[in-house]
């Protein structure tokens, strides 16, 4: 989940607050931005077809563009901050429920008010908010049920898994326990295996990097951990959807400015 990244690229492109008070049921399709939220108050239902997500007070829920679903509440009353996410894709909605959703209503209100106000340097001081956001999201929904037994072999992977060196047998023995053990702990607490883990963080701060513009893509590929290029493009395709050279003209392809207002 996007909840559980420790590095999202982002650009703020409006924020609103939306009231809802009736029953209604919308059909959203082909939406050219992505949507944070924070419920002040909501009974909604949120479908993609994947997944119906029952969305309550206090909830915050991640909406990535390009995706259609159908929205039905008798109550939904929102802040919400458009941007575009330029590290991080998924094809489906998601959501968590805070333990302390005031700390976040806080915080996406003071976006709210700066962005309504449009100070000088507004669009700086959302962005800090925001990140402040992200850097919640990452410690709220980091796992905890075995923590103690792997948190500084986690840590080691976080630290250095961009490193060309990098090897998860030299994680494993951060927590003294063997690779095989380490990986079970892992993908219990992670939903995935580590290897899996290090391929997506090297292919987000890849794609961060390319557009970027400032590197080649074979600088690219180095400063991600990839010794061999092919194999990165290779993993980088399978991630993204494109090769690492075709990603920029995608990218702009997908998120031009559109030209109808901002949907909720």
């Amino acid at each position: 989940m996007i909840f559980e990244q420790e590095y999202i690229v982002f650009e703020i492109l409006d924020v609103l607050e939306l009231k809802q008070s009736t029953y209604s049921c919308t059909h959203n399709t082909n939406r050219l931005f992505d949507a944070v939220s924070f419920r002040l108050s909501s009974d909604a239902v949120m479908d993609d077809g994947k997944k119906a997500i029952s969305v309550s007070d206090g909830s915050i829920c991640f909406v990535p563009s390009h995706i259609t679903y159908d929205r039905t509440a008798s109550n939904d009353h929102m802040v919400v901050v458009h941007m575009k996410t330029l590290n991080y894709q998924t094809d489906t909605i998601e959501h968590f429920l805070p333990e302390h959703p005031e700390n976040y209503q806080k915080k996406f209100l003071n976006i709210l008010d700066l962005w309504n106000k449009k100070e000088p340097g507004y669009k700086n001081l959302c962005a800090s908010v925001m990140q402040d956001l992200f850097a919640d999201f990452y410690r709220d929904n980091l796992p905890d049920a075995e923590t103690s037994k792997i948190r500084d072999a986690v840590s080691y992977i976080r630290k250095n898994c961009l490193n060309q060196d990098f090897s998860l047998p030299d994680a494993a023995k951060k927590s003294y326990i063997s690779e095989p053990y380490f990986r079970k702990l892992f993908k219990k607490e992670f939903g995935m295996s580590p290897k899996q883990y290090v391929i997506e963080a090297r292919i987000r701060h890849a794609a961060a990097l390319i557009l970027a513009n400032y590197y080649s893509l074979q600088e690219v590929a180095d400063l991600c951990g990839y010794r061999d290029y092919k194999h990165f493009s290779v993993e980088f395709k399978r991630l993204m959807g494109v090769s690492p050279s075709a990603y920029t003209y995608n990218y702009l392809q997908k998120n031009q400015p559109s030209k109808i207002p901002l949907a909720q």
